[in-house]
């Protein structure tokens, strides 16, 4: 640990934002390297600095080797699970929780992690609880005489490619698919 690495002061939190105020950046991380290099990517990373922008002070962290490090694992994957489902529920369900599809993002950022493949910024969809089949199937009824292939065609191909799954998923095939899936969220007279 670097200069200043102590706790500060219990502070009165800060009033809440809307979507529409612009909220003033207070701090900047950065990951670390083993010997304290900044790198750019948390896949090379073995530490973090955090930069208080007021003031300058920096607090850097190499995290050692074990409990400390399941520790800050668990954290982080607890962390990732909340942050990934808001995005999903704030995101294009205006707030409206959709547990089906939050459970699919997380399936899906887990997966890549898993495969060492970090997203800050999630893709969306196509995590392991995407029924491929009747993805396939929407998409061959809407491509009609341009599909390439059959069901297993782009079952092959969404497994394959999980790109290729996430850009039909954003498409007009996805939001056919969710709803035969019951995937779709609440009808909007709902939400008055």
């Amino acid at each position: 640990m670097t200069d200043n690495a102590t706790t500060a002061p219990a502070t009165t939190p800060a009033p809440a934002t809307t979507a529409t105020d612009k909220v003033e950046r207070r701090a900047k991380h950065e990951y670390l390297d083993a010997q304290g290099n900044v790198v750019d990517g948390i896949e090379s990373a073995a530490g973090i600095r955090y930069t208080d922008l007021t003031g300058g002070q920096k607090f850097d962290y190499i995290i050692p080797d074990g409990k400390a490090r399941l520790m800050l694992a668990i954290f982080g994957a607890k962390t990732k699970a909340t942050n990934e489902t808001s995005r999903v529920r704030n995101g294009k369900n205006g707030g409206v929780s959709n547990p089906v599809e939050e459970l699919e993002a997380l399936d899906e950022v887990f997966e890549s992690i898993t495969n060492e493949v970090w997203r800050d910024k999630a893709e969306g969809g196509g995590g392991s609880r995407t029924n491929m089949p009747l993805l396939a199937q929407v998409l061959i009824e809407m491509l009609g005489e341009g599909a390439k292939g059959d069901e297993s065609h782009y079952v092959a191909r969404f497994t394959a490619d999980k790109g290729y799954m996430q850009k039909v998923l954003k498409s007009d095939a996805g939001t056919e698919y969710r709803k035969r899936a019951n995937k779709a969220g609440p009808a909007v007279d709902t939400l008055a």
